[in-house]
């Protein structure tokens, strides 16, 4: 089942799913590739900076007052895993290139410290402003929210 989330929504995985244990987060993507005709009054090509497409899946793992707690609770590809190892990025794809999941962050929702009361994924365009590059560059972009335990797509 695919849930479109506008930027800033929140989805609680856990309500009606208290068994709930072990999630991965899955990012994917293309890259628009132009075809040479366009809509736009721009000229596309003058867009294109040569770069790879990099998304980055990023985690915070916030506190009651919204917050994360230190830098550590910040996880993406310059910090891998919490000191708890309940949230575990699997590393930085730089291209979008290949099959399936391009990231996955591994969480493991019964190992999260108590005083944790929310965990953000986020995606970003690794430095996109000197690339020249936004979302609308990008197609086929996907997270996906999995049951580890079973394989469900929540």
């Amino acid at each position: 089942m695919s849930v479109s989330l506008s930027k800033g929504q929140r989805v609680d995985l856990t309500k009606g799913r208290p068994s709930l244990k072990n999630i991965f987060v899955g990012l994917g993507w293309d890259i628009n590739h132009y075809d040479g005709e366009s809509d736009f009054d721009w000229d596309v090509n003058a867009f294109d900076s040569g770069s790879d497409f990099d998304l980055d899946a990023s985690v915070f793992m916030t506190k009651e007052n919204g917050k994360v707690g230190s830098d550590g609770d910040f996880l993406f590809y310059g910090n891998l895993a919490h000191s708890s190892k309940s949230v575990v990025h699997m590393g930085d794809n730089r291209t979008g290139e290949g099959e399936g999941d391009d990231e996955v962050i591994n969480i493991k929702l019964d190992k999260v410290p108590d005083d944790y009361e929310s965990i953000a994924v986020t995606v970003t365009i690794y430095d996109a402003e000197s690339r020249l590059q936004n979302f609308g560059m990008v197609e086929n972009a996907y997270v996906r929210v999995v049951d580890a335990d079973t394989g469900e797509e929540l």
